[in-house]
């Protein structure tokens, strides 16, 4: 009887486990193939946690252990926030204005972005402690120096 009883109990947790695992890879089932391709090349073998609409009809992936990406309803990404971890130097390099990467790689601040944020108009870079903002029409890049507290991108 004992040893049926360790069965059954062994039973039910792979159950579960099979059960939790499966939960756990839809979420990137649900994302659009663009967007599983831009999750897969810049976060490899980081799962999508979840996956929910937004009010202006894009959607924001957040990433198990790692990034949260917001998507537009052209499923480009407009924001990607490290979660206090910078974010991988390719996805830098291949996604900024060139101009701006060459700015960063010339203070050498290209591994030091925490956070990005784009619209038509600019890019937002969150530093460790400080906001850079590139205006796309002018190339224009502003330094304004350290963030006021409680609004580090490390937080």
């Amino acid at each position: 009887m004992k040893s049926s009883v360790n069965c059954l109990l062994i039973l039910i947790v792979a159950l579960f486990m099979f059960g939790a695992t499966s939960c756990a890879s839809d979420a990137i089932d649900d994302t659009p193939s663009s967007v599983s391709g831009f999750i897969t090349q810049y976060f490899p073998n980081v799962r999508v946690k979840s996956w929910t609409p937004i009010a202006d009809g894009g959607h924001k992936a957040v990433l198990e252990n790692s990034a949260t990406i917001v998507f537009d309803k052209e499923n480009k990404w407009i924001d990607i926030d490290g979660e206090g971890v910078t974010l991988p130097e390719v996805l830098i390099y291949d996604q900024l204005p060139p101009s701006l990467y060459s700015f960063l790689q010339a203070t050498e601040q290209q591994r030091g972005v925490y956070a990005v944020t784009r619209d038509n108009f600019y890019y937002k870079l969150r530093m460790l402690d400080t906001v850079l903002t590139y205006t796309i029409a002018t190339e224009a890049i502003t330094y304004p120096g350290v963030m006021p507290e409680g609004d580090k991108a490390s937080e």
